[in-house]
């Protein structure tokens, strides 16, 4: 496949988690429809995998991006995109050990982490973020009824200050899973379940993502991950709490 020095500079900057949200979802819309392009981003990221594995964990120069982008913006118009572009390879080959905000650490759930990261963006730019609108277990839980291989655990936390405010089917790796949505104040928390094939461990990991939180665990062969803008502490908050109400149910 042939890249323009345009799809160039996105392909490199989603794999670096540099784009926003907006520009995520509409990127990603984009490799839905264009399987050759969709492949240049694991190519990339297969490539990113690897420099991490060559050149270890070292933290370049905490002023490393600056000075290369400082020096793009003396440049013209028309060198503009060849220096970003070469940049872009630089920076990414130095980072490629380390993490930094918007870019995930190389773990078994990184690509899991991005595709619901990316689910709870797309359903907070929709109309609503569910498919189901209820705040009653009992309507939601079977709602999920034939969509799914397995029930989800829908856990009541209204008391808490956490009320249900419905579900949604996200697709995770081709399959459907459930995504359980919640309320905390001015923000929502996506609650989404799946059958644990990726080897999700029972300890809490935690994974950053285009501003956004995602917390993972596992129970039962469950794997789940919630996700949220909100506070760390409150997304933490609300899992202990979800994990306390499973066990119960």
């Amino acid at each position: 496949m042939n890249v323009s020095e345009q799809d160039e500079l996105l392909l490199n900057a989603y794999v670096d988690g540099e784009l926003d949200p907006m520009e995520a979802v509409r990127f990603e819309q984009r490799l839905g429809a264009e399987p050759a392009l969709s492949a240049q981003v694991e190519a990339r990221r297969a490539l990113r995998n690897a420099l991490r594995s060559d050149l270890g964990e070292d933290v370049p120069s905490p002023d490393l991006r600056r000075r290369v982008m400082a020096k793009l913006s003396r440049r013209g118009p028309g060198e503009w995109l060849s220096w970003r572009m070469a940049a872009s390879f630089l920076i990414g080959a130095v980072l490629a050990g380390t993490m930094s905000v918007g870019l995930l650490n190389d773990r078994p759930g990184e690509n899991v982490a991005h595709a619901v990261v990316s689910a709870h963006i797309r359903a907070l730019m929709a109309p609503q973020p569910t498919d189901v609108v209820s705040s009653d277990h009992h309507t939601v839980k079977p709602w999920f009824n034939g969509k799914l291989a397995f029930a989800p655990t829908v856990a009541d936390l209204s008391a808490q200050g956490l009320p249900l405010v419905g579900a949604r089917i996200d697709v995770v790796g081709l399959e459907p899973v459930a995504s359980l949505v919640y309320s905390h104040g001015k923000h929502f928390i996506s609650l989404t379940e799946m059958p644990n094939a990726r080897g999700t461990p029972a300890s809490v990991e935690n994974y950053f993502e285009h501003g956004y939180l995602a917390i993972t665990w596992s129970d039962g062969g469950i794997a789940y991950w919630a996700v949220s803008d909100a506070a760390a502490g409150e997304l933490e908050s609300f899992v202990k709490l979800f994990q306390t109400a499973a066990a119960g149910s």
